[in-house]
């Protein structure tokens, strides 16, 4: 009441600023009122080093803009949750390189000309986006007649498009130029690469007996408060975390479909199957990409491929040409098969080929006047590969002579071609045409044909009905209405005897938890100062309703001693256990004796050197690598203490280190350089980044 009466006493006072927001709404400035009435830091998605980012113009310059090149590069009309997902992330990260490595470049003077940028697309070396644009997905190669018959449109979408793509591309080109810039300076001297060389070739051979860490249980051994708090400190910036996390404790209603759901979608499989046994052979294709819940696929079954067995042996072994088999369930789906018939083919074939590209569908007829006449010449003999350097559209391809190489059932080639290529015997050639022209194949090579059956399939999904999501709903609503502080979240899951999981380490951008679909929401709860107060209301998280309790907040930075005390304890008894096993084996004078008093086998690893990282049969123990290393010819070393075990080693042969001839020092050189090259490549931008604040609040808008 007392609330009631307060918006009462200010009744003019926000009627004026509810209209004032409503018009700003309606005049598409709702935004700055917005930010006006809360205060501006209410709309900053982030402050990079002090500067606010505002969300409105976040997501209007950069999100929207985003959005509608994706949907014009890819064809949809829509994106879906995950695809949006992937575009905020993108304007994020661009932003975020924008004001730090971006800006850093920028006061180095490096830039990108267009010459550059020319160079990078005749050379492919261009951006993933532009490369999977402008592939040729029969090579996946890059196609330069593909980007020029591009560049030269004129309508303003794909002017839109080619201007993104030239803009990530040239920011690629300025990092990669600043990178270069950094690998001059990058220099691995004599004395480095002596020293590695040496490291490398001196190799031992070694036996050993080893003791699980496992066998000494914790109640032999005692680790003190003072062990634990002494480990601590001086390890905590082990424990260091880069950015704040929660742990999220949550029970799910997963709804599951019902014996009744099941009998009901049985039945319209049924009532397809009537319909599936009368459609056309030729039909088959668009009938079950009408009827089907996955998509048609082009491919011709071998003996033993069809994971049904009884219609595998129905097909191959039968006597029927044409049939039904189903429904039968498979991987959650009630599946009817259409058997069609038998053709004879090879698993797989090689194949070259000439593409005659079209320009625009008017090209249509002048290019297959072009084939027809291209066709005749490699009949009177002209030279197949000499012609497809010559004049195949298929830049990449061409400068193989045309060669695919060997091409399957199952790879992702246009059906036209596909079947073309599977069609052609051995040393002919073929005309096919497909969306991107005239293609003329030749098959150099096969395998032996066999017989293979083409077969439809009908997948139909056991879902959950309404009334079975509802039930689950009922269920898990009842449960976050009466449980609505932490207390009661886990006394009732004790007492109903629910599973009771556990997100943990959850940061503020995580978009997926495993196991949850669409789990942005259940994140969001968490970070929500108010809401994760207290037990979640339910969420619908793909097929199950979740209700959650936040019971973990790890701050960024060390943590305290109390937040990481259980990790503290685990590596404390870790040592005390090793110490413990070490006393009794130590003093050992043979690797054999030992094993013979411990019970315990005998092993062996073979030319062992300071530069592994982990050897066969033991894994990463870097304390024994670093033993071995050191032992002389026979010498029995003291007891190892591993991560998973306590070691003893003894040496049974040895191969000094080996003088570094011209040839290896400059292999050797090259390789180190390389290595300091591809962790500059990913440290650099990292270090820039450090280097500047930046305080991220996308956790409150998205």
């Amino acid at each position: 009441m007392a609330a009631l009466e307060k918006i009462r006493s200010h009744g003019k006072l926000i009627a004026i600023c509810v209209g004032g927001a409503l018009l700003a709404f309606v005049l598409g400035d709702f935004d700055r009122i917005l930010a006006t009435l809360l205060g501006s830091g209410q709309t900053t998605i982030a402050k990079i080093n002090g500067t606010g980012i505002d969300y409105g113009e976040f997501m209007e310059n950069r999100v929207k803009s985003r959005e509608q090149f994706m949907k014009l590069a890819t064809g949809r009309n829509t994106l879906d949750a995950q695809s949006s997902n992937e575009v905020r992330d993108y304007c994020w990260e661009q932003l975020v390189r924008e004001n730090t490595v971006g800006k850093f470049l920028s006061e180095q003077g490096i830039q990108a000309s267009d010459a550059e940028l020319v160079y990078m697309i005749q050379t492919g070396n261009v951006t993933p986006f532009m490369r999977q644009a402008f592939a040729n997905p029969e090579t996946g190669r890059i196609d330069e007649a593909r980007i020029r018959a591009y560049m030269s449109q004129t309508d303003p979408e794909s002017k839109f498009i080619w201007k993104t793509l030239e803009n990530e591309l040239r920011e690629a080109r300025e990092y990669n130029k600043y990178l270069s810039m950094i690998s001059q300076g990058l220099y691995v001297t004599k004395a480095e690469v002596e020293q590695e060389f040496k490291r490398r070739t001196q190799l031992s051979d070694i036996k050993y007996v080893s003791v699980p860490l496992s066998e000494v249980a914790d109640n032999e051994v005692a680790a003190t408060e003072s062990d634990l708090k002494n480990y601590y400190e001086k390890n905590k910036k082990r424990f260091y975390r880069y950015q704040e996390t929660r742990d999220i404790a949550y029970v799910s209603f997963d709804v599951i479909p019902t014996e009744e759901d099941s009998a009901a979608i049985l039945k319209s499989t049924n009532a397809i199957k009537d319909e599936f046994e009368k459609e056309n052979v030729e039909d088959i294709a668009t009938f079950v990409n009408s009827k089907s819940d996955i998509p048609y696929t082009d491919y011709n079954y071998s003996k033993g491929e069809i994971k049904n067995e009884v219609l595998d042996s129905l097909i191959f072994n039968g006597n029927q040409s044409d049939f039904v088999y189903g429904p039968y369930v498979e991987q959650g789906f009630y599946r009817l098969a259409r058997f069609t018939g038998f053709v004879d083919r090879p698993d797989s074939v090689k194949v070259s080929h000439i593409l005659l590209a079209f320009r625009n569908p008017a090209d249509s007829l002048s290019v297959k006047a072009k084939a027809d006449s291209l066709m005749t010449e490699i009949r009177r003999g002209v030279d197949f590969n000499a012609l497809a350097v010559k004049v195949s559209d298929d830049q990449a391809s061409a400068r193989d002579s045309g060669n695919l190489n060997w091409i399957t059932e199952g790879i992702g080639y246009i059906p036209e071609f596909k079947n073309a290529c599977f069609a052609t015997a051995k040393g002919q050639i073929d005309l096919v045409k497909t969306n991107y022209g005239y293609h003329i194949i030749k098959v150099t090579d096969r395998t032996a044909v066999k017989k293979k059956a083409k077969v439809g399939f009908v997948s139909v999904e056991i879902r959950p009905s309404r009334p079975t999501y509802s039930a689950a709903y009922a269920k898990a609503n009842e449960f976050a209405g009466k449980n609505r502080t932490n207390a009661q979240f886990e006394k009732a899951i004790e007492e109903e005897k629910l599973i009771r999981r556990i997100a943990p380490n959850v940061s503020a951008n995580t978009n997926q938890i495993p196991g949850l679909e669409n789990s942005r929401e259940f994140v969001r709860w968490a970070y929500d100062e108010q809401k994760s107060k207290e037990v979640s209301e339910v969420m619908e998280l793909g097929d199950r309703y979740v209700v959650a309790s936040l019971v973990g907040v790890h701050p960024k930075g060390i943590p305290s001693f109390t937040a990481v005390k259980t990790q503290v304890e685990a590596q404390v008894v870790n040592d005390l256990k090793a110490s413990k096993l070490a006393e009794k084996m130590q003093g050992a004078t043979s690797v054999d004796v030992l094993a013979s008093q411990l019970g315990k086998p005998v092993q062996e690893a073979q030319a062992v050197n300071f530069e592994m990282t982990q050897i066969p049969g033991i894994g990463f123990e870097p304390k024994v690598i670093a033993a071995a290393s050191a032992l002389q010819l026979n010498q029995v070393s003291a007891p190892v203490k591993g991560n998973n075990a306590v070691y003893v080693l003894q040496n049974t042969s040895y191969t000094p280190s080996q003088q570094i001839q011209p040839l290896n020092y400059t292999t050797d050189q090259k390789q180190l350089k390389d290595e300091l090259r591809y962790r500059a490549y990913y440290q650099i931008p990292e270090a820039i980044t450090q280097m500047v604040e930046i305080d991220d609040r996308r956790v409150k808008f998205f």
